[in-house]
């Protein structure tokens, strides 16, 4: 059921935004073709764990929809893990990681849940989710739904070309098994041997997970990486060059520990956040030549302010 006005802040990571004009859960396929069949004309946004997400001040001016139920479950199956879009990324990781299935180093430390992933190609620089899928299901707004292929995807660096409109339910992503270590009192694995290979994958996740802890911000508010790394740079570098990193605007502040972070002091807005974005591309576009392109996604702006960010409308 469809309800009113239903505050959205409390509910995303940058605790930023105002309410959906139509808000409703569904814990299965069935409840969420109701949902959108109810609809008719509009389209309904999928809220995860609005990790990635910033949402106008005015709300997002659409129903918003979020997952549950059947869609948190996960599978552990031969060489792969196969998951429901509300899956919390991080459940899915440390699955992986206990079980010593290699790949899905690349989501730890991750917050939000495996459809935001899916959508946003979540991953390292180099490596992406989608490099790992096999399969994934959407639902459209008719109540279709269709399994797409990973070759069915054109995907890049934090985006895939997919319907904006289509809602992940579920996937399959590759996890390969590390072989077995040996069983007491068999001699110990030398370098290339089953104890070593499951090793590896510990450590990768171990890895992967400290740098990020010790380099990204975690004890305030905020979105993760605000914009995309421009093609030979990082973004929290050209941010540093023109003079952004600590630069604060009402509530907002970037982050004097990771200058691609922007900070929710505590009462920041969404406009805080929008004014800091514009004079940041600004300046690196002015001192640089460079355009940043935001990493996040946008609910509620005007196409118009979206091109000043750029961002797809």
């Amino acid at each position: 059921m469809w309800m009113p006005d239903v505050p959205l802040d409390r509910r995303c990571r940058w605790r930023i935004g105002g309410s959906a004009p139509k808000f409703a859960e569904a814990s299965n396929e069935e409840e969420l073709r109701a949902l959108l069949a109810e609809l008719e004309d509009e389209t309904a946004l999928v809220l995860g764990g609005g990790a990635n997400l910033l949402i106008a001040d005015e709300g997002p001016g659409a129903p918003v929809v979020v997952l549950g139920g059947e869609f948190k479950g996960q599978e552990l199956h031969a060489d792969s893990i196969r998951f429901g879009a509300a899956a919390s990324i991080a459940g899915v990781v440390q699955t992986a990681r206990r079980e010593a299935r290699s790949g899905l180093w690349i989501l730890e430390a991750v917050p939000g849940t495996m459809g935001g992933a899916l959508r946003l190609n979540a991953g390292t620089a180099e490596e992406w989710l989608w490099d790992r899928v096999i399969w994934a299901e959407a639902m459209f707004p008719d109540g279709r739904v269709e399994r797409i292929m990973a070759t069915d995807i054109k995907t890049s660096y934090r985006t895939i070309d997919f319907d904006a409109r289509a809602i992940f339910l579920r996937a399959e992503v590759k996890a390969l098994p590390a072989p077995p270590a040996p069983a007491a009192p068999a001699a110990p694995a030398g370098p290339a041997g089953p104890a070593a290979e499951r090793e590896q994958v510990e450590k990768q996740h171990r890895d992967r997970r400290t740098a990020k802890l010790k380099a990204q911000v975690y004890d305030k508010p905020t979105c993760g990486s605000t914009w995309k790394n421009p093609e030979g740079f990082s973004a929290w570098e050209v941010i540093d060059r023109v003079g952004m990193r600590g630069a604060t605007r009402g509530g907002a502040q970037i982050s004097n520990k990771h200058a691609n972070f922007i900070l929710n002091l505590g009462d920041a807005s969404a406009q805080d956040v929008i004014n800091l974005m514009l004079e940041t591309r600004r300046l690196v576009h002015e001192e640089l030549g460079l355009l940043l392109e935001p990493e996040i996604h946008f609910w509620g702006f005007p196409d118009q302010l979206l091109a000043e960010l750029g961002a797809a409308a």
